[in-house]
Order: C-alpha cells, then structure tokens, then sequence
C-alpha cells in the first residue's frame, strides 16, 4: 500500500489520520500546522485602528464649540447691558428736563408765561392778561391763570385750568356775575365751558352768580376741564344771564 494509507509508515497514527492533525495533501499530507495560518490559533491579521479619531475626538470638538458659543453669548450680554445703560442716562436726562418744565404747571402746558397757548400774545388784536376791558355794564380783568391745578375728589380727562376773573360793575347799579356763561377757546375755535362741579368745590365760597356793588370788585375762579392747554387761544366773558356776547381776552401772555 503506498505511503500514507493505512497501515503506512505516515499513515495517520493510531487515529488513521495525518499525525500531524492535518488535512490530506502533499508531502505530509496537509499544512504542518494544522491549518493555523487560515483560521487557527492566530487567525487573520488585526485591522490598522482608524484614522477618523475616535469617539473622544467628536466629544472635544464639541466641548470646543460649546465654549466658543458660550463666549459669544458673554460678549453680546455685555453689549446690549452697556447699551441699554447708556440709553437710561439719556431718558433720565430727559426726564429730568420735562420736570423742570412742568414746575408751577402741567407738564402738557404751553411754553408761554401763563400755560396756555405755544407763543406768548398770540392774539395781539385783544386785550390781554391784566388789562381792564369794560362790557355791557361790567369791567373784567383776568389776573391770574393756574394750569394743572388741583380739585380734591375729581380727576380731570384732561388737566385743569383755573381762571381768576376780577369782576366790577361800570357803573352806578349792582351788578350779577354768571361764572357758568364764560368760555376758553382753543385755537380751532371751539369752545370750552365751564366744568360746574368742579368750579362748586374749587370754591369755598361758591356761588353760580355772584353779586357786586359799585364801588367793588370780586375775583371769581372758574374752573375749566381742558384737553391740551397749549392749544388754548383766547377766553370769551360774557355780562349776560345766559350768556353770549362775549369779549375776547388773550390769555397766552
């Protein structure tokens, strides 16, 4: 029997394979080492690491945006607080102007001495604040105009305008002051009555008319609820019991 069969000086041992655990082939019927080499006890080569970096890698680049991010979100912070400071001294500033303004009167008046109206005598043609004007039996004279003023238990819709009408008969006859009938006009020429509940608690000496005796003379508040005092043009008195016929006074001046 040839040489690797059974009973052969090679032929396999006592088990009837290659002695050498082999799988039949030339020479000594297989690969010496038992086939170690295709799957054994080393087995196939091992895989050169990648080259993409890794997980760490991902996880520094994202910590390395977070803290650039995290920069950013500082410097603009501390751009807008800088800026929105700046522009608070700016309103405090202004503030601090309008309150100067508004010392005597309303914050709304106008620029003139007494309030009302934008331009000092804005009605050269009629007498103005101060001045005696007689008409139809009864000399008036305004002597004092208080914008912003105050009447305690009413809020105005818009602010409150006092004037102090001095009144005297022209004349040897008592006289009846209506204090209802007088209008302000602003410069569209509406008129503006006379706030009645207003001018009743204002006064502590109140009377719708009041009676004057030749040789007097009363000051009257009247009391008028006004929208905008810097439009205010001039005020119409009347001598009448209900009113009309008035004489225009200036009161921005």
């Amino acid at each position: 029997m040839p040489p690797g069969g059974p009973g052969g000086p090679y032929g396999g041992g006592p088990y009837g394979g290659d002695p050498y655990g082999g799988a039949p082939g030339p020479g000594y019927g297989g690969d010496p080492y038992g086939g170690q080499y295709a799957g054994g006890q080393y087995g196939p080569p091992t895989p050169p690491p990648s080259k993409g970096g890794g997980p760490w890698l991902w996880i520094s680049l994202g910590c390395g945006g977070l803290f650039v991010i995290g920069v950013a979100l500082v410097v603009l912070l501390v751009f807008f607080l800088s800026d929105d400071g700046d522009n608070g001294s700016d309103d405090t500033s202004g503030d601090t102007g309008g309150s100067s303004e508004s010392e005597g009167s309303s914050g709304s008046a106008g620029s003139t001495s007494t309030g009302l109206g934008t331009e000092e005598r804005s009605n050269p043609d009629m007498p103005g604040v101060g001045e005696e004007v007689s008409h139809n039996g009864m000399v008036f004279s305004i002597v004092e105009i208080e914008v912003g003023a105050e009447v305690p238990g009413y809020t105005p819709y818009g602010e409150y305008v006092v004037v102090y009408v001095q009144v005297s008969p022209d004349g040897n006859d008592d006289i009846e002051f209506w204090r209802d009938e007088q209008h302000l006009y602003d410069s569209s020429g509406t008129a503006i009555p006379e706030d009645y509940v207003a001018t009743e608690d204002f006064d502590d000496d109140f009377r719708m008319d009041v009676p004057v005796s030749p040789g007097d003379s009363e000051t009257v508040p009247i009391v008028f609820d006004v929208e905008d005092p810097s439009d205010i043009s001039h005020m119409g008195l009347s001598a009448e019991f209900l009113g009309g016929d008035e004489v225009e006074v200036d009161v921005t001046g």
